[in-house]
């Protein structure tokens, strides 16, 4: 499973720190919390409000997934703060 951890590490790199620690924040929430967030992106009405309401709702119904991008996400931060 290293191999998949280190593609799903690739790709939240490419992310800006802030929206790393964001995505992050949302993710660790409860279920009621998450789709608080999921709904009130969808408001926006444009494709990257309706992109992250989608990644979180994907999460959301996939626990070991969520939990493997908290870990990966919360690795990033360790690595990149001072």
């Amino acid at each position: 499973m290293t191999g998949e951890d280190d593609d799903l590490r690739a790709i939240l790199e490419w992310l800006d720190p802030l929206t790393r620690d964001a995505l992050r924040r949302v993710l660790i929430h409860d279920q009621d919390d998450r789709d608080a967030v999921a709904s009130w992106l969808l408001r926006y009405c444009d494709g990257h409000g309706d992109d992250w309401a989608d990644i979180i709702d994907l999460l959301s119904m996939s626990p070991d997934a969520r939990h493997r991008v908290v870990r990966a996400l919360g690795e990033l931060t360790a690595k990149t703060d001072p």
